[in-house]
């Protein structure tokens, strides 16, 4: 059955109906690793973006919970570090002081940064783009995602000052909702010429999340492309990665 073939009427609103009966339940962070892992493309994908890498190690100290990669064509690979949190996790205390969970996360992106920034040669075999640079034109984005959408404008303020302070998003998981209900997914690939034919393949989003070590096995086992990466890779990502 072609992957077109899900996409029916019923698709979004059964999805979200899911997603948000998850998202009203108090569980723990692992299962909604867990499900985003397994519904990846739906969720954590979108345009240019067909690949997503779960729980990758960095050396023996640090695990991203998700990373995404979009292709930006001449201008080189981009690479999303996302840290997730539970939905029911609050930002801030009645005192207006960072909660505990929200100050790990936040204090997990400054790890990722300076370790990072501390080991450039992991970074071009594992994240391979155009430039290993961390901080300034730097081809590595930053994510946060925790709790619900805020509502008190003094709090939308403050975590967007924090946001800046450390070069990082951080939104809320009604903001994956509203990603899923926005996006089209009818789309294939957009893929250099000659590779056409594969394009409906690449672009399938039902595709679930890469492991760490299925990750570092295909960084070692070829020499990857940092830039044009779908295309230049497009019967690697077909065989390599899981859809459902």
């Amino acid at each position: 059955m072609n992957w077109y073939d899900k996409i029916d009427n019923n698709f979004k609103r059964k999805t979200i109906l899911e997603w948000t009966n998850l998202l009203d339940q108090n569980l723990t962070e692992n299962h909604y690793h867990h499900y985003l892992s397994k519904n990846a493309g739906l969720f954590l994908g979108g345009e240019n973006c067909h690949l997503v890498i779960s729980k990758l190690k960095m050396g023996s100290e640090l695990e991203t919970d998700f990373i995404t990669l979009t292709d930006d064509f001449s201008n080189g690979n981009q690479f999303e570090l996302i840290e997730i949190k539970q939905p029911a996790v609050k930002l801030f205390t009645s005192k207006g002081l960072m909660t505990a969970e929200f100050n790990r996360a936040v204090q997990q992106i400054r790890d990722w940064k300076r370790w990072l920034i501390d080991n450039p040669s992991w970074s071009k075999k594992y994240l391979p783009t155009l430039s290993a640079r961390v901080v300034f034109n730097s081809h590595l984005k930053f994510k946060i995602i925790i709790g619900r959408r805020l509502s008190n404008p003094f709090e939308i303020e403050k975590r967007n000052q924090i946001a800046d302070e450390i070069g990082a998003e951080i939104r809320s998981f009604d903001y994956i909702t509203d990603k899923f209900n926005l996006r089209d997914f009818s789309q294939a690939a957009w893929l250099e010429t000659g590779k056409d034919f594969l394009a409906d393949e690449v672009g399938n989003p039902f595709h679930r999340a890469v492991t760490d070590s299925q990750w570092k096995k295909f960084c070692t086992g070829r020499k990857v492309s940092t830039f044009h990466f779908y295309s230049r890779h497009s019967e690697d990502i077909i065989m390599f990665r899981k859809t459902f």
